[in-house]
């Protein structure tokens, strides 16, 4: 990436994405595609390679690509009827992530996600590898709920703080050290899979097949359809790093204050309970909303709400904005954008007949090709919103031609986008690697027997799990 590099080389790489643009302009009409078509893949070429390299901020790049949809035609500043930049940029999504900041700000301020540790490190009786699995169910647990980037920051906080410290364990030395810091941002993005309300991504992935299909994913479908193989993973991803890094045994002290901070019961508190009454009334609405047919986002933007009613008020104003990430929502709305304009402009279809379309490919290759080159293409593709706008609904639309449903798309994709277990330059991985105790050649060692994993399980189990539940 070239955030760090020099303004020379910034400046190249602009300019050379400007300059696939010009030679769009330049080119002849492709049969069967009109100019504003053939501009917003241009644009879609562009962004991904200012994404890639990142020589200005990723939402910085997408707020660009958006200002740029009217100029070529692609979409409308504003209009008597019909889609505009600005109702492709906002949609339920934006308000979903809004929420789930402050949910999770909410949620970081209980003993929680402490208490969870402690309960779990009572069964691993001080064998180091046992200590790693009880520190990846507690992340994975708490991220079936919140967001995989503060989640992956608070528990490579606890265990630096607690069992890391307690042993002495040196940075780029202790084998433990290294294993537990890898295995906390896996188990993040593995929790985040579970459940649409575990990452921004799955919703937003979601928002996109209901407004090109019509199809909603209900929260309790999502969860039949992935928790299981959430769940192998958990296990996959556990067993490659404890294999890989091979952690050395925990010292006598560590052991006995092992047991010392598993015993640790203190009280919750009032704004304890309040929070977790939150969670479990919001949990309890999104599982009935197969039944009730309540709208997932307004069930989280309700709980947003409690947390500010007096008498409750587990969070101030402040520390709500404060949890926000623009960069994200200015991101996913451009994205967003981007990608109504490729739909209205039938891009997308066209790019399915001049390719794909053209191609003696079966059903079967096909599950398997989406299964595994996805994943891949996340490698080099940094931005989870910038793959889910770029790939989804191309894929619904081949998978469409063969009969497949677009639910196991949105699914590989929404999952693709969240979790890279490879790429150690992830949001969740990077705030774990200021801790030095791993290097991006440790995290790609360890992710690739659960890359591998997630692609074999999604080419095999997902689609069969999909049919089952009915799309």
């Amino acid at each position: 990436m070239l955030k760090d590099k020099s303004v020379a080389a910034r400046i190249a790489c602009v300019l050379v994405a400007i300059g696939i643009i010009v030679i769009a302009l330049a080119l002849p009409l492709p049969e069967g595609l009109s100019f504003p078509g053939k501009m917003s893949l241009a644009l879609l070429i562009a962004g991904i390679i200012l994404w890639v390299a990142e020589p200005v901020p990723f939402a910085i790049t997408g707020i660009a690509i958006m200002i740029s949809l009217p100029v070529f035609g692609i979409l409308p500043f504003s209009a008597s009827e019909g889609t505009t930049v600005w109702l492709a940029w906002v949609s339920s999504v934006i308000f979903f992530v809004l929420a789930s900041f402050g949910l999770s700000a909410a949620l970081l301020k209980t003993k929680i996600p402490m208490r969870i540790v402690s309960f779990l490190l009572k069964f691993t009786k001080g064998n180091e590898k046992l200590v790693i699995f009880a520190f990846m169910a507690a992340t994975f647990i708490c991220s079936m709920f919140i967001s995989d980037l503060p989640c992956s920051a608070l528990f490579a906080g606890i265990a630096s703080s607690s069992i890391l410290q307690i042993e002495g364990a040196e940075p780029g030395k202790s084998r433990f050290g290294r294993a537990l810091m890898i295995a906390i941002p896996y188990a993040a993005c593995i929790g985040g899979q579970a459940l649409p309300s575990g990452s921004s991504m799955n919703i937003m992935a979601m928002g996109m097949l209901e407004a090109s299909t019509g199809i909603q994913i209900s929260f309790l479908d999502w969860a039949v359809i992935c928790t299981p193989i959430a769940l192998v993973l958990l296990f996959v991803a556990y067993f490659s790093v404890v294999v890989v890094h091979k952690p050395d045994p925990l010292s006598p002290n560590t052991l006995e204050r092992i047991a010392e901070f598993s015993a640790n019961k203190e009280k919750f508190n009032a704004l304890d309970w309040k929070v977790l009454a939150i969670f479990v009334l919001t949990f309890g609405l999104w599982l009935g909303s197969n039944w009730t047919g309540w709208d997932l986002t307004g069930i989280a933007l309700l709980a947003l709400v409690l947390c500010f009613v007096p008498g409750i008020e587990v969070l101030s104003w402040d520390e709500f904005v404060e949890s926000v990430s623009w960069n994200v929502i200015l991101l996913i709305g451009s994205v967003q954008a981007l990608a109504g304009g490729i739909r209205q402009q039938g891009s997308a279809s066209w790019f399915l007949q001049a390719s794909i379309g053209k191609l003696a490919v079966g059903t079967g290759l096909l599950v398997v090709a989406t299964a595994v080159v996805v994943p891949l293409i996340r490698l080099f593709i940094p931005v989870g919103p910038a793959l889910i706008g770029t790939t989804l609904l191309p894929l619904c639309m081949i998978g469409d031609a063969f009969g497949i449903s677009p639910v196991f798309f949105t699914i590989v994709v929404a999952i693709s986008a969240s979790t890279s277990f490879a790429n150690g330059l992830e949001s969740a991985s990077m705030v774990v690697h200021k801790y030095n105790y791993w290097t991006l050649v440790d995290y790609f060692k360890s992710g690739i027997i659960p890359t591998i994993a997630l692609m074999i399980l999604h080419a095999t189990v997902l689609l069969p799990l999909v049919t089952m539940m009915g799309y």
